[in-house]
């Protein structure tokens, strides 16, 4: 229930952070929303789960000092994944895929396929410095 909880109050902030980072401010709310709470779900249930409130846990996370685990392969892949996939969207085709939040949405779900892979199989237990 806690991670649960933790993870609606943070996806406000998720929100916002979009917006800061060029979403549609008056437009587009709901599909912010929805983009943050795709966000929330997938990149911090999973840390708010296994790591709890634990701050010294939380302070290697937020430094990229803890070990690259299942957990931590999807956040820093779910983050690596939206970034680029916002990448599609200032070119000017105007296709339907290419609307927001498609392209954020699909490069943060392939990340965190992806990070989740590489941080149970092939990375798992490293650390980034």
């Amino acid at each position: 229930m806690l991670s649960l909880l933790l993870t609606t109050l943070v996806t406000p902030l998720l929100h916002l952070s979009l917006i800061l980072f060029g979403a549609p401010f008056l437009t587009h709310t709901s599909h912010t929303a929805l983009c943050a709470s795709v966000l929330a779900v997938l990149a911090l249930f999973p840390l708010f789960y296994v790591r709890g409130v634990d701050g010294p846990s939380w302070r290697a996370l937020a430094s990229f000092a803890a070990p690259l685990d299942e957990t931590f392969g999807g956040l820093v892949g779910t983050l690596v994944g939206g970034w680029l996939g916002a990448v599609p969207i200032p070119l000017d085709w105007d296709r339907e895929w290419q609307k927001w939040p498609v392209t954020v949405v699909t490069g943060v779900w392939g990340g965190y396929v992806l990070g989740r892979f590489v941080g149970g199989t092939v990375a798992w237990g490293k650390r980034f410095y």
